[in-house]
Parts: C-alpha cells; structure tokens; sequence
C-alpha cells in the first residue's frame, strides 16, 4: 500500500499485525488497514468524498490517530473543502498534535481568516515549552543506543540499558557523567531495552532481545528473555524465557512480580516471583506494537504504539482498549505508574514528543483527564534523536531524552551526518497531586 503520509509507516498503519494466525479474524487494526487502503485509492481516483468517508470511518477506530487527522486535512486540501480542513486541524489541536498548517493557509484564510488564526495558534501552543527538568546525566563519549533508564532511590545509583553495547551501564550519584558496566553479553544478554529496580527483591530487571541492532558473533544464537540481576554485586540472578517470545522488551514490576509486554508478538506476561515462571497473561490479535506497562485501578494497562492504551483485568484476565480523551494516546513508547496512581507515559510517536501524566477514571475503562508535564525541552528535540522510556520514584522522575535510534538505521541514507549525540537522562519533580 502507498501511503499518504510518510509518518504513517512508523505509527502501524502501513504493517500488519503480528498475529501468529494463518487467517486471522478481522481487528481494529486490519479494518483500519482496509480503510486507509481504500482512502488511497479513492484519493488516487480524485474521489475525495470518499477517501474523507474511509478515513473518518478509520478515525473511529483509531481516535486522535495522527496520520489519519493529516491524511484528512490532505483530502480536504485536494477536494478544496475548507470546512473539512479546519476540521481536521482542530481535531489535531484538540489532540495535542503539532502540524504546519500554511499549506492550507490560502483555502482557509478566504473561508474564515479569524478561525484560521485561532486553529494556528492553537497548533503553535503545542509546541511551546511546558514543564522544567533538569540534565542529570550527559554521557559524553559514549556513542552507543541508549535506550531504558531505572533509579535505585536508596542508593541514588542510576542503571541505563546499551542497545548496541549489549549491556547494563551504572552511573554512581559521586560520578554522574561516567558509567560502568554493571552486566553485559558475557551474562546472556542481547540488546538491553526496558529496565526496573525492584526495591522488594532488591534486584536489577532487564528485557533483551536480538534485533537488527544487536551486535552478534559469528553463529551466535539470538532470543529474548528477561533478566534478574543482584543489585549489589551485578551477578547474574536469573533468566526467564518463554516458548514463542519475539522481542521482551519493557514491563513493570511490583511487590517482586512482573508483568512485561512483547514488542513483536501479541503478548503480555506475568512472572508472579523471582523463583517463578514467566507466563502468558494475555495474549490478543488486536495488539499490534506493545510497548510501556504499568499498574492501576486493578489492571494491566499496555501501551501499543498503534493503537493506544489496553487494559488487561487482573481479576477475570478480560482484555479492552481503553476509552481516550482528546488527547492523542498514538505512539507512547514508555509507561510507568506512580505512587498516586498516575501514569506517566512518553509520546514520541508524533510531534511534539513529549512526558504527560494519564489520569484513569474510577473505573479503569477510560481517560479522566492529562497533563502535559514535559515538552520541547532543548534535549528532546526530534534532529537530536527521541525520548523513550521513563522511570518515577519519590516524587520524581528520570526520562532518558535522546534515544539515538537515527544513527543505527539500516538504512545508509535515513543516517543522520556525524555519531550520535551523547546520552541526556533529564530529571523532573512530579506535580503534587
């Protein structure tokens, strides 16, 4: 399928789901695929009414989707409907979006100058600066993909995952601008993604897999598991691997139980102690890219970089997909919960990348309300890579802000000129609720 826009391929709406089915029952995704196809080809044919028919129709399934509100605004353009236009960039406004509008700016302008100028300034409000942070760390030299952070908040000893380094670095609180290596391959470990200390079992937790990425020796057998590892002495405490794993990337972890999403497979797990076995919680043909966990309101709720948030009952295992807001929920990578019952979730899906706060109502089904706690900090911009995942503790937070996935693209010409920036970890106090 062609796509309208280029960034629709990074938000799943040009791949398929990995199902694990050889003819798998219809889902939000594959009948949102259908409908952005149908779209096209109805665009291709100049058949602008229903090319905004098949998209609104995909729009229902995926709320706030950003490639959908700009494929709209795109037909708009084309079918020089102005009303439609401005529908598409008040919904992007509505959900936090950011989009350069000036295409459009002589349509919209004849149809209604003042509304115009309204929906502008509303699109330029979403990439103005909101919230403070300060740098904690900046790790000068080191030229590897950084990409998972975790804070030991007794020790003040930070833990940060190398996708290319195939390691757990340590940065101590009386050198913070150097690391260590506190495990690396020589342990079992791939690439290094989601990390989390876990102040009960006093251990270190990390998902590795081999990817594209990952360093491997000549004849070396790739795989993904999930590890444990003392948090005093860094030796290895345990491995956990499960039959049909792809990719165990991020979780979360509570009272010595885990529960981790599968990154490339439609999978969540649960390891109910450290002496336990990993086991499938949920496994669903409607997750598409599982990405950040976290707890609340007595359920699992997983980020899918495609779809939203999913609620996994921890009572009776049902599985939904939560209700959102006017904000967008497309593209969160990283997903924690803090103390109060917040969740804290990165969204670097879409411009302009950015830390908010998701507040569920009573019953855990929908979004009551967010904050945006963090956005267009220097250390976040798009050219300098993205942030990814976040870890809070004591009314803090620590957000690894640059994530340099662009230097380690397979592709030679999608490289960015020069190596990679130097790892930033930003820290943050949380808004008291």
């Amino acid at each position: 399928m062609r796509c309208l826009i280029a960034s629709v391929l990074a938000l799943g709406l040009c791949t398929t789901p990995v199902l694990g089915q050889d003819d798998p029952a219809p889902t939000q995704q594959t009948v949102a695929l259908e409908l952005f196809g149908l779209a096209n080809t109805a665009l291709d044919n100049d058949d602008h009414e229903a090319a905004r028919r098949f998209l609104e129709a995909a729009l229902d399934l995926k709320p706030a989707h950003p490639a959908i509100l700009r494929g709209l605004m795109i037909t708009a353009l084309r079918a020089e409907h102005a009303e439609d236009a401005f529908s598409a960039l008040e919904r992007m406004a509505a959900a936090g979006i950011g989009f350069d509008p000036s295409p459009a700016r002589d349509l919209l302008q004849a149809a209604d100058a003042a509304r115009y100028a309204a929906v502008v300034a509303a699109l330029e409000s979403n990439r103005e600066p909101v919230g403070q942070a300060e740098v904690y760390t900046r790790l000068e030299g080191e030229d590897g993909l950084i990409e998972g952070v975790a804070m030991d908040i007794e020790t003040d000893r930070l833990f940060l995952s190398s996708v290319t380094g195939r390691e757990i670095l340590l940065v101590e609180p009386f050198a913070r601008n150097e690391a260590t290596v506190f495990a690396d391959r020589e342990d079992g470990l791939w690439s290094v993604f989601g990390l989390a200390v876990d102040d009960r079992s006093r251990l270190v937790w990390a998902g590795s897999a081999s990817i594209d990425q990952t360093p491997m020796e000549e004849g070396e057998a790739g795989g993904t598991a999930l590890f444990a590892f003392d948090l005093v002495t860094g030796e290895l405490y345990r491995r956990y691997e499960i039959d049909g794993a792809v990719q165990i990337a991020d979780f979360t972890v509570r009272d010595g139980a885990v529960y981790a999403s599968d990154s490339q497979a439609p999978r969540v797990y649960v390891l109910d102690s450290p002496t336990g076995q990993l086991e499938i919680l949920a496994e669903d043909p409607r997750f598409v890219s599982l990405q950040g966990v976290a707890l609340a309101r007595g359920a699992v709720i997983v980020a899918d970089y495609a779809t939203g948030l999913w609620r996994i009952d921890l009572g009776d295992g049902s599985v939904s997909l939560v209700r959102a807001g006017t904000e967008s929920l497309i593209g969160i990578d990283g997903l924690r919960q803090t103390r109060d019952g917040r969740l804290l979730a990165v969204r670097n899906g879409t411009v302009p990348h950015q830390l908010m706060a998701i507040d569920l109502d009573e019953t855990g089904h929908a979004v009551a309300g967010t904050e945006v706690l963090l956005r267009a900090h220097p250390d976040m911009e798009a050219d300098w890579g993205e942030p990814t995942l976040v870890d809070p503790a004591d009314g803090r937070a620590w957000l690894l802000s640059n994530a340099a996935w662009p230097w380690f693209s397979a592709d030679d010409e999608a490289r960015p000129a020069g190596g990679p920036p130097a790892p930033v970890i930003l820290e943050l106090d949380l808004p008291q609720r």
